[in-house]
Formats: C-alpha cells, structure tokens, sequence
C-alpha cells in the first residue's frame, strides 16, 4: 500500500500508527495469522486513513483487493488521492455502507473493517449495517470495529452477538488518545474481532 499525500490533520499519523500496534495485539489473541492475498473492505471509511497500518498490521499477507465504502463524496475523494495499491485492486466508493446487500458483484470478504463506529447514533442503520457486513464475510473471515466510547462499544458487541457473531477479541487501548471536546471519549478506545458462527460451522463441517 503507497501513501501518496500526508494526512489532513496533525496527529492522525500517530493514531492510526497506534491502530495498526492495536490491530498486531488484536490478531494474537483472536488466533488470526493472515497469509496469502486477501480481500478486505473499510466500511463507513471516511478519509480512510487507517488503510496503510491496517495493510501493514496484516503482512506477511498482501492485499489483493480493498474496498473502502462511505457516503460523503469529499471523503471519498480525498482516500482516492491518497492511497494506491500497485500489486492489487483498490476502490474507493461513494455509497451506502448499510445496503452493501444492494451492490451487485461485490466478493465475500477475509476481512471488514469498521473504524470507530457510531452505532449509539443510529442504531437501526447499524443492525442493519452489521448484518450485511456479517453475511459479506467468507467462512472464516472476520469483522474489526473499534469504538470511541465505553456504552457504544457495549451496544455494538451485544448487536453483533445477537446476530451470530463470536467475539474472538475485545481489547482496551491503553494508549488511546483522548478527544479534550469529548469527555470520555477517546480515538480507537476500543477494538473488537468477531467472526460469523455461522460460517465457522460451515468450515468445520467441510
């Protein structure tokens, strides 16, 4: 993964280098070893300027497609100037990250990634967003979210546990750094992995 531009704003370089320590803790104990090449899609992505830790945190495996979704087109544009992916397929795209069910040829996914989600917002779109992103995964993939505060992460576990969903990983970062506008609040506070029963089954059984 190239980085072509620097980041907006002074110290997301720092965070998402954090994220990416956090991602290598969060493999470990989930028991995940990436190989190969994968399929990964960022929803609700934003600037998507994780993409280059999360690239980094997965190696030895390399990236072969990466999808980043996300409804603000000025978003979504700037990821596009920013990240290049010359031995794979990169796409950022302007959509719904919540009807992903409705994008025709869209492959299963090793892994989805939802950076600091906002379930305590909106919890309807969300159930519906976690479900797709939970059938958009191939047997054996897995679903990363973290969250920028305690309840949400809360409510985002228990909607994804409802849903199928084991939770293989659920850590605290101790180096989160905190939002001074946002009492309790802090970037990547919180980073779950979760993988589909589902799925899990289905594997085991083949």
């Amino acid at each position: 993964m190239i980085q072509r531009r620097e980041f907006r704003y002074p110290g997301t370089a720092e965070d998402v280098s954090r994220l990416g320590g956090l991602l290598s803790d969060a493999w470990k104990v989930a028991g995940f070893f990436p190989t190969g090449r994968l399929a990964v899609m960022n929803l609700a992505c934003g600037r998507a300027d994780e993409t280059g830790a999360l690239a980094a945190a997965l190696a030895p495996a390399k990236i072969g497609f990466y999808l980043g979704i996300d409804l603000r087109p000025e978003t979504i544009a700037e990821a596009q100037a920013r990240w290049a992916l010359p031995d794979g397929e990169i796409e950022f795209r302007c959509g719904d990250a919540a009807a992903t069910h409705r994008m025709r040829q869209l492959p299963l996914f090793d892994l989805i990634l939802i950076r600091h989600q906002n379930y305590w917002h909106e919890p309807v779109v969300w159930d519906r967003l976690l479900e797709n992103a939970l059938n958009g995964l191939k047997p054996g993939g897995l679903l990363v979210s973290t969250s920028y505060f305690d309840r949400e992460h809360e409510l985002l576990v228990a909607a994804l546990k409802t849903r199928g969903a084991e939770l293989l990983a659920n850590l605290r970062h101790a180096s989160s750094r905190a939002l001074p506008d946002a009492p309790g609040k802090s970037v990547d506070r919180w980073l779950a992995v979760f993988r589909n029963i589902e799925h899990r089954t289905l594997n085991i059984e083949r």
